[in-house]
């Protein structure tokens, strides 16, 4: 059940142009929200708010009805938090630009939980795969909660691996919730998955929002902001990644970087970020040490070297965390091409090892 207040800062968040700078004036000046939207022009001029777009609301305000959006909102089974609720998450009211409002789907009534923005590119490498797991799983053991934006590559895969591990996680999205704008499409799985398991999908954008390239930009900063602390794992030097990275600096929050190959485009980003101060991550202990966090015992790294088989024996000697192609286990190896193709069927339907594809595999945890 929506309250009259969260009703009234929904209708005027329905003027884009009421971002959240605007809606912070109107909540400075007026004693509610209710006062702020039924407000004239006049008033709208003493709270700050400029001619041309108070004309503006005014004249949308007229094809508003409150009661009917409130209908859509829950046909959706979307919920909204103003920045008064209790259960609004405290670090986002600290950061700049905090949004006002925002809408979620799922479970939001904790506003003090221990958040870890996972952030990179859409185009995860081999090395991407491998390493995103072997931190964040981790991390979600722990009991942090892994909050990034539902992209392709390294977003998705740290939702999964909290997914998988049947934890919460939270999404933050550029667009409206609703089924029509989710975004992407291709991973409305994924977001029901996050729902499944007491996550969250949130935006700060109303019901029907394009997702707009500006609407991802500012949506970084909600990312950084629900969190302690933001982790970059790959990303090129032109990438958002790097935004979010910038928002969680300016929020004075830890930012964390991997390591990558000094070859690999997508490994310049957190490169660079690791030469201007932030930390350098090689395992998620790097991280729950930093922050004084009970670390769990450490996982098993090494694996049981011996095999069923002899040829099952010598490939586990050659596998390592590194990718590592079928044509350069062969020619390590010694062994027909056959054998090793055999063997590494085996190991995988063993658990053994994982099969990245293109012909390339990686000792499994």
């Amino acid at each position: 059940m929506l309250s009259n207040e969260s009703l009234y800062i929904h209708g005027l968040n329905l003027l884009p142009q009421f971002g959240p700078a605007r809606l912070s004036q109107l909540a400075r000046y007026f004693a509610s929200f209710e006062d702020a939207y039924n407000s004239g022009a006049s008033e709208l001029a003493l709270a700050g708010i400029d001619e041309k777009i108070a004309n503006e609301f005014l004249a949308l305000r007229k094809n508003i009805n409150l009661q009917y959006e409130a209908e859509k909102l829950e046909a959706e089974n979307i919920h909204l938090l103003t920045f008064k609720d209790p259960s609004f998450p405290k670090l986002l009211l600290e950061i700049p630009k905090c949004p006002p409002l925002i809408y979620y789907k799922g479970k939001m009534d904790e506003n003090d939980e221990l958040c870890i923005a996972v952030v990179g590119t859409r185009m995860i490498t081999n090395y991407g795969r491998v390493v995103t797991p072997q931190i964040v799983e981790p991390l979600v053991d722990a009991g942090a909660i892994i909050v990034s934006g539902m992209a392709y590559g390294v977003d998705s895969a740290a939702h999964e691996i909290a997914v998988k591990n049947n934890r919460r996680t939270i999404a933050v999205l550029g667009g409206g919730l609703d089924e029509k704008s989710l975004y992407p499409k291709q991973h409305a799985l994924l977001a029901q998955q996050i729902l499944d398991t007491g996550g969250a999908l949130i935006s700060e954008y109303p019901i029907g929002t394009p997702n707009f390239k500006q609407n991802f930009v500012a949506r970084n900063r909600i990312i950084s902001g629900l969190s302690v602390a933001t982790l970059v794992i790959e990303c090129d030097l032109k990438s958002g990644t790097l935004i979010t990275a910038g928002h969680a600096l300016d929020q004075n929050r830890q930012v964390y970087a991997v390591p990558g190959p000094i070859y690999s485009p997508q490994s310049q980003g957190p490169n660079n970020l690791i030469k201007m101060g932030a930390k350098p991550v090689t395992s998620a202990g790097d991280i729950l040490d930093d922050l004084n966090l009970k670390t769990l015992p450490e996982q098993q790294t090494t694996q049981n070297l011996f095999g069923d088989s002899k040829e099952e024996s010598a490939l586990l000697k050659l596998l390592a965390f590194e990718p590592i192609a079928v044509n350069e286990l062969i020619k390590q190896s010694a062994l027909p091409a056959s054998a090793v193709s055999s063997a590494l069927t085996f190991l995988e339907m063993k658990g053994k090892i994982k099969n990245l594809g293109g012909q390339q595999y990686v000792l499994a945890r």
